[in-house]
């Protein structure tokens, strides 16, 4: 089909790479059912969607050029955007920015606002409303690598700290598969406070540092294997294909692991996990996290990687 053929649709997701990542399959649904994907997201995972050819166009929630939709009721389209025959928004419809959709798009807007409590993997809760209008949908998704290195990649943070397997807990797992693989270390913005004790542990030659997510993935897609938290990056490493060990504590797998054929989940058993971020807040112990052994975690790794 021609693009001139091609119908355009705006998806409305603010979030974490993680969040943005999950929703892959809706914008791969609707490209495969000849809709040119806009989004408006995070500036950041918006470059790497464009990149990879997954959408069209993206904007950044938190954009100038979107100020008068948190600050008048109006009827207006997003500038620098096409018309739209589809509109879809997870964010819940009362906020301003919603009723300006509401106003500017009518009845060709569907709001699915995500709540902490959903009652299903966050992927699939994602593509309802295009099951909804007929759209057949794909909910399983993965690059292909195909030029795969030996490189062992480790990422020892996330965007919460109470999502976090002790750092000395991940500095012992670099030990043991450095012997069989090359490790790397994966330090973005959110662990620099970690780096002193990485150059400690693990050598500043073994520090991969990362500042975007284009670079990031670049960085990933020359690995086979990541272990790593709930987290973005653990979204994004199984997205491309790598064997991925991803660590649960407060938060349940059911709902946000990482979709992939290549993902192992080692998850707490502590009878109070999964809980809410409340509670997670409020938690002095974490013990959902330190529940999880050192030896565990590494003979999990050993038995799938046959060592």
């Amino acid at each position: 089909m021609s693009q001139d053929n091609h119908k355009n649709a705006l998806v409305i997701r603010p979030g974490s790479l993680g969040d943005i990542i999950a929703t892959i399959p809706v914008f791969l649904s609707l490209k495969n059912a000849s809709f040119n994907v806009f989004l408006v997201g995070k500036e950041k995972v918006n470059r790497y969607l464009e990149h990879k050819g997954i959408i069209k166009k993206g904007i950044d929630f938190g954009d100038m050029k979107l100020s008068e939709y948190f600050s008048r009721t109006k009827k207006m389209e997003i500038p620098g955007f096409p018309d739209f025959e589809f509109v879809l928004c997870y964010l819940e419809p009362e906020c301003s920015f919603c009723q300006n959709l509401t106003l500017t798009y009518g009845n060709r807007t569907i709001f699915h606002p995500v709540s902490e409590q959903i009652p299903c993997h966050i992927s699939n809760f994602l593509l309802i409303p295009l099951i909804t209008k007929n759209i057949p949908v794909c909910y399983n998704y993965q690059s292909v690598n195909e030029t795969p290195g030996n490189i062992f990649f480790i990422h020892p943070g996330s965007g919460s700290k109470r999502k976090n397997w002790p750092q000395e807990n991940f500095a012992e797992v670099f030990k043991t598969m450095n012997k069989n693989f090359d490790c790397k270390i994966l330090i973005g913005e959110c662990e620099q406070e970690q780096k002193n004790f990485w150059i400690q542990n693990a050598g500043t030659h073994n520090i991969v540092e990362v500042q975007d997510v284009v670079s990031l993935a670049e960085v990933l897609e020359k690995g086979t294997y990541f272990v790593g938290n709930d987290s973005g990056v653990s979204h994004l490493a199984a997205f491309l294909g790598l064997q991925c060990f991803v660590i649960f504590g407060p938060t349940s797998p059911t709902i946000w692991a990482p979709r992939g054929e290549n993902v192992e989940i080692i998850k707490t058993s502590v009878q109070c996990a999964p809980c809410s971020r409340k509670e997670s807040s409020n938690c002095s112990t974490l013990m959902c996290l330190q529940e999880i052994k050192i030896h565990h975690t590494i003979s999990v790794i050993k038995k799938h990687l046959n060592l």
